[in-house]
Formats: C-alpha cells, structure tokens, sequence
C-alpha cells in the first residue's frame, strides 16, 4: 500500500514539474510587447520614420512623420482624402494595402494593389465580424486585414491615403486591432508596416 502511495506521489510530483516548465515557457503580455517593441524600432530606423509626440494641429504630416495613436498603431496621413466621412452601418469601404509583416528575420511582402488581388471590404462599423470570418481562412484577410484599419476612418475620409506600422499588441475597444495572423501565435507578435493604405467609398 505505501509502496503505491509513493509511486502515486512521484506521479503527481513528475506532473507538477512539467506544468510548471511549460507554463515557464509561456511569455507573458509584457514580454510579448517589449520584444515587439524592438522589431517596431527596427522598422522606425530602417524607414527613417520620426515619431511625433502628438497629432500635428494642421492634420499635415511630413512624408515619414508618424504619430502613434492610443491604440499603439502608427499613423502617417498621405493624403485625407475629399472630405466625405464613412457613416457606420451605411458606408462600405473598399481597402486596398501594401506592405510587410515582420515574423522573422526577412520580412514578407504583400500587395492587394496587383490586378490579381482583391480589396478588404466591410460595412464601417463592422470590420469586427469580417475579421472573425476570415479568422482560420489563411488568406489576405487573415494576414492583414483587422480593425486597426477600420479605426483610421475617424482621421481620413473617401478615397484617403495612410501609412501606418500595426504592432500586434494594439487593441480597439480591447479587441485585437491587428490581424489575426499577428496575435494567433501566443509566443510572439508580428508587427506591420503598411506603405500604402487606399480607402475608397460606395
């Protein structure tokens, strides 16, 4: 009886001790951030991107100056657009975009300009739901469609041009506002930066 007891004991003892290894292996939020934080200020110095310490009053941006957003997203306006703002629940906005996501050392490029690619599209308002549709489809959605581009339409307007760097840690309204590509992987983030994002209205 005590002899099963032991073997029973060494057991549990043998179970405890690889949680507790795995679970080590688990990096936290914190750890998470800071070392996306350092590929962020990889791609700031290799952009030659100054970072502003708050939105320029005239709304003008200099060609690399980026201001970062509470939401942690970076944000160069190119050009604002013609003055007509999205409505939500009413206006469908076509998004075009190009650019690289960082999860590793050399950077994979994408382009929904090419004739071969399609637009994002949503109803403003709800980039939400097509994010969660598009969630384990592992197409252009997936890697770089989220709600971050969404949330840019309070700043820009029809037929607007934006550059931004996406980390994977931001959030909009505490939902991921990357793709679900960045945040899928729990041991690592992958940052974005979009050269180009066109917006256009019907």
């Amino acid at each position: 009886m005590k002899k099963s007891f032991y073997i029973m004991a060494s057991v549990f003892c043998l179970i405890d001790l690889l949680f507790s290894v795995s679970c080590n292996d688990t990096k936290t939020y914190e750890e998470l951030k800071s070392e996306e934080k350092v590929v962020i200020r990889r791609i700031i110095a290799s952009k030659d991107i100054e970072v502003l310490s708050e939105f320029p009053a005239s709304g003008v941006f200099g060609e690399n100056q980026f201001v970062q957003l509470e939401s942690g997203i970076y944000l160069n306006i190119v050009d604002s657009g013609n003055g007509v703002r999205a409505t939500a629940g009413t206006t469908t906005v076509l998004v075009r975009t190009r650019g690289e996501i960082y999860d590793a050392d050399t950077p994979y490029h994408f382009n929904t300009f090419a004739n071969t690619a399609y637009p994002f599209e949503f109803l403003y308002g709800m980039a939400y739901y097509v994010v969660n549709e598009h969630a384990q489809s592992g197409d252009y959605y997936y890697l770089a469609f989220g709600m971050g581009l969404e949330s840019i339409l309070q700043y820009v307007g029809d037929s607007s041009v934006v550059k931004l760097i996406v980390p994977g840690y931001s959030e909009i309204s505490q939902q991921p506002a990357g793709s679900t590509y960045q945040s899928a992987n729990t041991n690592q983030y992958y940052p974005i930066y979009y050269d180009k994002v066109r917006y256009l209205f019907y």
